[in-house]
């Protein structure tokens, strides 16, 4: 690489020093211009100097005194720097202040001695005398240190007093000489000045005084002309900072630069790619330039090295708003939206990839503000479904931790088709014909299988595997659309679970086929060739575009749309559609709705990148309908011609807004209006008078037209001035107009009259905004939790003022009523905010205002208007109840306050009266728990509201105001109600109905756990950006942070205070116990005493650890201060509370553990040990080891310097230096022991042979040795946790980790979060005396013995967390429920989503939420006493099957209260789901209580009896009077779904049957079987019979894995023609082909008689007549009789008798008209019903035209048996 650079680098070093050179050339110009410049100067000063050459000597030296320029340098600067003359006249200007005042003072003088001479002359005195006496005097005065003109006149005047003469020197010495004395100063130039000094006359003869003056002058010049040179720089040309120059050079360099680069970097580029062409990765050298950082490197390259990766698939979610277009859209519904991409950080779309080697794309759907990702897993085969926002897809994505929502086992041939209103996903095997149907549950959190294994290949396709091109849902219905490659459409009806019998012909070059958002079509598309101009052309928009409707003959190729309305389904097109040219993508068309409002064709043009939007219009006969605008005729207004639109904003504001503030009188500040006119002075005082006129005008106007309160107006001022007069910056003009609010005032107030949106209400969810914005709808999922919600609300710039006021009380005051009734024109003028009001719907959800007084913050809020089109009673419920929590008034718990608008003076007492008699009724029906005493302990008012614009109606305000101040704050600070409120949002969002309370509880304690370790770390709460310190959450007060004085700890003698405990890093996991108490070692040793200086290490060790005792106290102390005070107002037993505090008292024990120091001897000198007593690591007292003291044989060195002890630290005996020898020196006897000094350290030639150092053996004590001394000074022995003792510590808050758990079942997968509980056994920590080996007592941790308690719950084995020997019911978080397994009455089943079978464990379940997530449940346990379940136990029901896993063993239905009783421990449910589980489990079986309406979630119906209740009588007991029970005996308060029938089909075989023009519909299972020998209209009739039969199974199925209530249906069949035959009677349907084989036995023959037919039907209810049987008559004929009326009315009258209605459906078959007998029949059968009966069912005549119609009437007929129900019993 070296060789490749070495060329640029040459190249770029040649560059530099061309660069170089020009800069020294272009400098040294500039340097000889300034010569010549400075010479020019030169030049002139000395034309200025030669005035007084004869005073002065010239300094040739200097480079200013050259007096010669070369004409060429001299033409060559005038070119250069035109003006350089002019300049340089304007710099020798002598600008010095001390010349000017010389000047002056000469001139004073001057005039002074010439009046005193003329005054001299005219008196005749002694001339010389006197003129001798004036010079001196002149003189003098020109000298003289009097700086005030004033006084030196005066100064001379006296002295001249004094002196015997006859001048009149009060005339010489006059004040208008000093004036006289500056105009002559200013007007004459130095020059002139100069000359006319130099010659003045009076002076001849006085050289002396002339010289002394000139001289003072010349000394002023020279000290101006030390300064000159800089002065001449100014506009000489700059030679060190010519920025100018500079660029110029620098511009030239890099243009080089670029040339050279560019062209080496194309040489160096070729050369790499010539040596490494063949190399596995990429180099993209990028740039090739001179370094600047680099050290060693001339050359930077800056490069890419790419590795070849395969191709990725990018997905880009771009989302988009339509903001205001909504509105737009419900005023005129043409109106065309622009929608605008939404941005997140700046950022268009959320992008991320996937491998197209491992998935392939199949499908994205949006549901709300979640994606419905559909891929296939090539590798291991499987369908796998993500389901979560485009952030968290794309995080997923982009970290690789995709985790499937869904995971479904199919090959590679499958097409799919989905839902989004119903939420239907369907896949279809194209191998082998075969379907699977899933379905969301109701919160989306799961999908189940809803259909499954549909085989369609050898009942429906004759076993000829079709080719399916197109597949899809058929919009909001149970039907799919099957679209083969021919161009042959089929419905499939999902309930039915067959295809109808209609079969549609798309165009065989279909492109694409959609279905519209409603059902009511299908849109095929196709791609044609237009060989002829068409005749018509029929465009989908208008256009006034001539070229688009201009097919000229060379347009070759069109999209065309096929349109087929479901309802006729199987025809011709209803609509054929030309689409515009750039409509040219079909594969990629999709059909939008917009609020069921508009619906819009996109096409996404790739090429271009943009999509384009058509506006469809699909009308329906049945959906037809029109609002007319009725627009009356008005004639044109006069409009104004005068310009005074600024002015009226006062009128328009005044008469929306209040004008005087009724909340508070101090907000009434005075306006005043300051006009600017551009008008001469003259004409001013008349503008002024207009300007008021009109105003008073205007305010008089405003007063008689809304009567309201207006007194600030009374003082409210208006002037005018001119521009002249306009003079902002002068301090008089600001103080006479200034406001009187400060600025941050006034930025406060002016944010309080913006309303800010909080909340909406959409599909059936309170959605809380995070400043105010729509697009930042705070997203919920399922983990979410209230803290989690409430802490993403915000209420954007009201956050700010809050929190600026957060010690203020707060009163909430809102505003509540039906749509357009003057709720926001109230409120404004109540509080005086400025909410927007309207006579249509303007307020969409919640609004917030607010209104800042001196004493308390008035929050105003404004509701969407109730019962309006747009919202449902449940989302009104919502805001009510919102409203209901958070306000004062207008709902508050305290008082009701109930206001009837628009009553007249007249009619106040009367309608008072009525409602206050309405409610006393109200109370008196509902007794105690009326609403009024329950919720608003019985306070109410009535308030009868004046007629609007009355001024009685703002007077009433003021009673409002009155009773509001009665109101006791329900916030006690502004702190206070945004957590509160907030909390209450977040609760409604999730419908969670616990308590209030109980949530800000938790909310505060998990806040205050969150912060426990920065808070016992640092002191603080937070470090970064800023620091915040500990405080009271509730006040705002910051915890007290007292200094220590060491006087209070130590044995110290000078008062000294230390630092404060903020902000002292104390604890930290990561950071070792030597670094984190290395500070405060170093302040102790500086503060206190150094180690090294030390004599006693004994007591410094122990000063040292009191010293960190205090500071850990200290930050113990506050730390605990800090919780109490933010849980003080909540219940101190309250178990988050409790739980809290131990939680704290873990961290702090950590803490102490932390700073309780070792205190044993360094491993390498005689030091204590200054680690943390539970230290690893060798001993060591982080020092250097070595003594510092001064050798104790002082006497043995004679100099002054004494040399330093040479022992280690902490040595005993006396210091010794290594100098010379003080000592015996001889090794010590035990030199291999540790504590050794080595060498002896007895007396120089002791004889005694023993050898020892003075130091202690620590040897261990097993060794043989003469002295010991124990190291321990603490316990080394673990708490050994005995039974009876409890846990030392267990970790409240759990830890986390990823698990996937494999199922028994085959594919089933689950990954999930574990949760860990820790728990440890400390050391103890008691200290063993001295001489001994063990310490007293038992081993503990901590001095007080505390324990947790050591019971674990069965289920997740989580240790309790109160402590050991509580007396209530355990406790704890609850994890993972390790410790079970699933068991059931089926051995395979559906959980979360998951298959699972019998025996998979529970550990991805929580113990804490798997009953919630269950609803009402029963569980199922071993059975402790088989004799106590058979006596009556509302908790226990014993099962009698065997039930895996065990299934030897005996088992038992329990309920969830015994369940959590035989555990010991606490329910961790709320108090409200502990009622719901006392509830029996059976729910209702009708399908209606699983699906609903689009986006509005079902409701489901339950059992209203107690768990495990005795089974009530069917039909006979209904305890409440309401509802249904059901079959098996459980109440439920809904319709009875559990209809069964008896169908009595009377089918006509007489011989018009036999015609051929009706037959079977072929590509049915059956079709091949009623062919052989009824391809006529009976085998039709007989095809459409055996399907209803069989739609009756499909439609009728309750519960999955359940019996078909239609498998208790009973069906009878009567053929008839001029006889009757019954081929099966009350047969139930488990065999309907075995039903269709008796039918075929029988062939047509003979005529008609219905009276026979229907009496044999008669005879067949009365035989198996059933009281729980509805009796249902389907009667078919394709030809005419006499009605039967005698014989119908004789039934219906006994069927009516037993209580059981006979319902009649007649059916004419065929085109036959003559169908007035069937309809007579119906109606008469009809009339035995009450006319407003709420069944669905009824009797009714039907026509069929068709064998289809035939089919689709039957199953119509069937389905309805399923759907309506009969038998409704009302509440009364």
């Amino acid at each position: 690489m070296g060789e490749l650079l070495n060329p640029l680098d040459k190249a770029m070093t040649v560059a530099k020093e061309r660069k170089n050179m020009r800069r020294k050339q272009e400098y040294k110009i500039i340097d000889d211009d300034v010569k010549v410049i400075e010479q020019m100067a030169s030049i002139k000063l000395r034309a200025f100097e030669s005035y007084f050459d004869k005073y002065i000597v010239q300094d040739n030296s200097n480079p200013l005194s050259q007096t010669s320029i070369n004409d060429i340098d001299l033409k060559r600067i005038r070119t250069k720097y035109p003006g350089i003359e002019n300049k340089i006249e304007e710099k020798i200007k002598i600008d010095s202040k001390y010349w000017k005042k010389l000047k002056k003072r000469y001139n004073l003088a001057r005039i002074v001695i010439e009046n005193m001479q003329k005054e001299i002359n005219e008196t005749e005195e002694n001339n010389n005398e006197m003129t001798k006496s004036a010079i001196t005097s002149f003189y003098d005065m020109f000298t003289d240190d009097e700086t005030k003109s004033k006084k030196l006149l005066e100064k001379y005047k006296k002295f001249q007093q004094t002196q015997q003469s006859k001048v009149n020197w009060a005339f010489i010495f006059g004040n208008s000489d000093i004036k006289k004395a500056k105009q002559m100063t200013n007007n004459k130039s130095d020059i002139e000045f100069i000359r006319e000094l130099l010659n003045y006359g009076l002076f001849e003869g006085y050289d002396n005084i002339k010289e002394s003056i000139v001289n003072v002058f010349i000394e002023e010049y020279y000290k101006w002309k030390e300064d000159f040179p800089n002065k001449l720089q100014k506009i000489s040309p700059n030679t060190r900072n010519n920025k100018q120059l500079e660029d110029n050079l620098k511009r030239e360099y890099e243009k080089e630069m670029q040339e050279t680069e560019k062209n080496m970097f194309e040489k160096i580029c070729d050369e790499i790619e010539s040596i490494y062409k063949d190399g596995s990765m990429q180099l993209d050298v990028l740039s090739v330039k001179e370094s600047h950082f680099a050290p060693n490197y001339d050359i930077e390259v800056i490069y890419n090295i790419e590795v070849l990766q395969p191709n990725q698939l990018q997905i880009t979610i771009y989302e988009t708003s339509l903001k205001d277009d909504k509105f737009k859209i419900q005023e005129n519904v043409l109106h065309i939206p622009c929608p605008i991409l939404l941005s997140i950080m700046n950022q268009y779309g959320v992008a991320f990839r996937i491998d197209p080697q491992k998935y392939d794309f199949k499908r994205i759907s949006q549901y709300d503000n979640k994606f419905f990702l559909v891929l296939y897993n090539k590798e291991n085969r499987k369908i796998e479904i993500f389901f979560d926002t485009a952030q968290r897809l794309a995080q997923n994505f982009k970290s690789n931790s995709i985790n499937p929502f869904k995971i479904l086992s199919a090959d590679e041939n499958f097409l799919i088709a989905i839902d989004e209103p119903k939420g239907l996903l369907a896949i279809y095997n194209t191998k082998e014909v075969k379907l699977d149907v899933f379905a969301f549950n109701d919160n989306r959190s799961r999908l189940y299988a809803r259909n499954a294994n549909i085989q369609l290949l050898q009942s429906w396709y004759g076993n000829v595997i079709p080719n399916i091109k197109n597949f899809l849902f058929i919009k909001d219905t149970d039907d799919l659309c099957f679209v083969e490659n021919n161009g042959r459409a089929r419905i499939f009806n999902l309930v039915r679970l067959h295809f109808q019998p209609s079969v549609c012909d798309f165009p065989h070059n279909l492109v694409n086929v959609l279905s519209s958002p409603d059902g009511s079509c299908v849109v095929a598309f196709t791609r044609e060739m237009l060989k002829n101009k068409p005749d018509e052309i029929d465009s989908i928009t208008f256009t006034d575009n001539e070229e688009q409707q201009d097919y000229d003959n060379d347009i070759r190729e069109i999209n065309r749309v096929y349109v087929y309305f479901f309802k006729n389904f199987g025809g011709s097109p209803s609509k054929v559609i030309d689409l515009p040219s750039d409509f040219k993508s079909l594969e990629s068309l999709q059909i939008s709705c917009i609020d069921n409002r508009q619906t819009h064709l996109i096409s996404l043009d790739l090429q271009n990148g943009y999509f384009n939007s058509l506006l469809v219009k699909i009308t329906l006969e049945k959906t037809q309908f029109h609002f007319q605008k009725c627009m009356r005729e008005q004639s044109p207004a006069l409009q104004r011609t005068k310009l005074n639109n600024l002015i009226n904003a006062y009128k328009l504001m005044f008469e929306k807004y209040s004008i005087d503030s009724c909340i508070d009188s101090k907000q009434d500040r005075p306006l005043s209006l300051k006009i600017v006119l551009d008008i001469d002075d003259d004409d001013i005082g008349e503008h002024d008078e207009k300007f008021e006129d009109y105003i008073n005008e205007m305010f008089g106007n405003l007063k008689r037209s809304t009567k309201k309160p207006t007194s600030i107006l009374k003082k409210f001022s208006i002037s005018v001035i001119t521009f002249q007069e306009l003079d902002i910056g002068n301090w008089n003009f600001q103080k006479k107009f200034s406001s009187e609010y400060q600025l941050g005032e006034w930025i406060i107030h002016l944010c309080c009259l913006i309303p800010i949106q909080i909340a909406v209400t959409r599909n059936n969810i309170f959605l809380p905004l995070k400043d105010g914005l729509s697009s930042y709808l705070i997203d919920l999922e399922d983990d979410h939790h209230v803290d989690i919600i409430a802490k993403n609300i915000s209420f954007g710039w009201y956050e700010g003022i809050f929190k600026h006021f957060s010690y203020k009380k707060v009163k909430v005051v809102s505003s509540m009523g039906e749509q357009s009734c003057g709720k926001s024109f109230m409120l404004n003028h109540l509080i005086g905010t400025t909410f927007e009001g309207s006579a249509m719907r303007c307020t969409e959800g919640v609004w917030m205002s607010l209104v800042n007084t001196q004493e308390y913050i008035y929050v105003a809020l404004d509701f969407e208007g109730l019962n309006s089109l747009e919202r449902n009673p449940q989302e009104d419920m919502f805001l009510t109840l919102f409203n209901t929590v958070v306000s004062n008034l207008i709902l508050f718990k305290a008082r009701l306050c109930i206001i009837i608008k628009d009553v007249p003076k007249a009619d106040k007492s009367g309608i008072k009266k009525e409602f206050q008699l309405k409610l006393t009724q109200l109370v008196k029906e509902e007794g105690e728990d009326n609403f009024i005493t329950r919720m608003y302990k019985g306070g109410l008012n009535i308030t009868p509201w004046p007629v609007f614009n009355e001024s009685a109606w703002f007077k009433k305000l003021l009673k409002i105001k009155q009773r509001l101040d009665k109101q006791e704050t329900k916030y006690e600070n502004a702190r206070t109600f945004l957590q509160n409120t907030k909390v209450i949002m977040a609760k409604l969002k999730i419908c969670d109905w616990s308590s209030l309370n109980e949530n800000l509880i938790q909310i505060r304690v998990k806040m205050l756990k969150r912060l426990f370790p920065i808070a016992v770390s640092y002191g603080i709460e937070q470090r970064d950006p800023n620091i915040e310190y500990l405080v009271n959450h509730d006040s705002g007060e910051p915890i007290n942070d007292q200094m220590i004085n060491l006087c209070d700890i130590l044995d110290f003698k000078n008062s000294t205070e230390i630092f404060p405990d903020s902000d002292i890093l104390l604890y930290d996991e990561r950071t070792s116990f030597e670094r984190l108490s290395e500070n405060l070692r170093h302040d102790f040793e500086k503060i206190v005493q150094p180690r090294r200086e030390s004599s006693d290490d004994n007591e410094w060790f122990s000063n040292l650890s009191k010293f960190f005792e205090a500071i850990i106290e200290r930050r113990k102390s506050r730390v605990q201060d800090w919780y109490e005070q933010n849980t003080a107002k909540f219940p101190h037993d309250n178990n988050d509370i409790v739980n809290g505090k131990y939680a704290m008292e873990q961290v702090i024990s950590k803490l102490t553990l932390l700073w309780a120091l070792c205190g044993l001897r360094c491993h390498q000198c005689g030091l204590k040990c200054v680690k943390n007593r539970d230290h690893k690591e060798d001993h060591e007292c982080l020092t250097d080891h070595k003594c510092h003291f001064p050798c104790h044989f002082t006497e043995a060195h004679n100099d002054d310097d004494i040399p330093e002890c040479s022992h280690k630290a902490g040595h005993e005996w006396k210091h010794v230096c290594d100098k010379m020898s003080h000592s015996c020196g001889e090794p010590c006897s035990l030199i291999d022991k540790r504590n050794c000094q080595k060498v002896c350290s007895k007396e120089i030639g002791h004889d005694d042979g023993d050898y020892h150092c003075p130091n202690k053996c620590i040897r261990p004590y097993e060794e043989q040795h003469d002295l010991h001394r124990c190291e321990n000074s603490t316990c080394p022995i673990q708490c050994p946790i005995p039974d009876y003792d409890g846990i030392c510590q267990v970790v409240i808050e759990p830890k986390k980790q990823e698990e996937t758990y494999k199922g028994l079942v085959e594919e089933t997968s689950i990954t999930f979060k574990k949760y860990i509980q820790l728990s440890e056994r400390l050391r103890c920590n008691k200290k063993i005396p001295p001489n001994e080996f063990e310490h007293i007592g038992k081993h503990t941790h901590k001095e007080n013995g505390f324990h947790y308690c050591d019971a674990k719950c069965q289920f997740c084995e989580y240790y309790c967390t109160l402590p050991y020997g509580h007396a209530q019911d355990h406790d704890t978080k609850h994890g993972n429920m390790t410790q079970t397994e699933f068991a059931g009455e089926d051995n395979e089943f559906e959980y979360a989503g998951h298959k699972l079978r019998v025996g998979d464990r529970g550990i991805f379940v929580l113990c804490n939420l798997f009953c919630k997530d269950l609803g009402r449940h029963r569980h199922i346990d071993y059975c402790q006493n088989e004799e106590n379940c058979k006596f009556e136990n509302q908790n226990i029901q014993h099962i009698n099957e065997n039930v895996s896993p065990n299934p030897d063993q005996p088992k038992d239905f329990i309920s969830h209260k015994l369940y959590w009783e035989r555990t010991g421990f606490k329910d961790p449910y709320s108090a409200q789901d502990q009622q719901e589980f006392t509830k029996c489990d059976y729910e209702c079986p009708d399908e209606k209580h699983k699906s609903g309406p689009t986006n509005v979630p079902p409701t489901k119906s339950f059992c209203e009896l107690q768990f495990f209740h005795d089974p009530l009588i069917p039909k006979s007991e209904h305890p409440k009077d309401y509802g249904y029970v059901s079959i098996d005996g459980h109440h439920f308060n809904c319709e009875d779904p559990n209809n069964t029938f008896h169908i009595i089909f009377i089918l006509d075989r007489s011989s018009s049957m036999y015609a051929k023009d009706k037959k079977p519909v072929p590509n049915h299972p059956i079709y091949d079987d009623l062919i052989k020998e009824h391809n006529n209209r009976i085998g039709a009739v007989y095809q459409a019979v055996y399907y209803f039969m069989e739609t009756r199974i499909n439609s009728a199925k309750t519960r999955q894995n359940k019996v078909s209530l239609a498998m208790y249906d009973k069906v009878s069949l009567i053929l008839f023609n001029d006889k009757v035959n019954i081929p099966f009677e009350n047969r139930d349907l488990t065999d309907p082909k075995d039903l269709l084989n008796i039918m075929l036995k029988h062939n047509v023959s003979g005529r008609t008689n219905y009276d026979l037919a229907i009496q044999k039907a008669g005879s067949l209810i009365e035989t198996y007549f059933e009281p729980k049987k509805e009796n249902i008559i389907i009667f078919l004929s394709d030809g005419e009789c006499s009605t039967p009326k005698s014989q119908i009315r004789a039934i219906c009258e006994k069927s009516k008798a037993k209580g059981s209605p006979l319902y009649l459906y007649t059916v004419l078959f065929g085109k036959d008209s003559r169908d007035n007998t069937l309809k007579e029949m119906a109606n008469v059968a009809q009339s035995y019903h009450t006319a407003n009966a709420s069944s669905a069912l009824k009797c009714q005549f039907n026509s069929a035209i068709d064998e289809i119609n035939s089919i689709d009437h039957f199953n119509e007929v069937a389905a309805s048996l399923r759907r309506h129900n009969p038998a409704l019993l009302k509440k009364v």
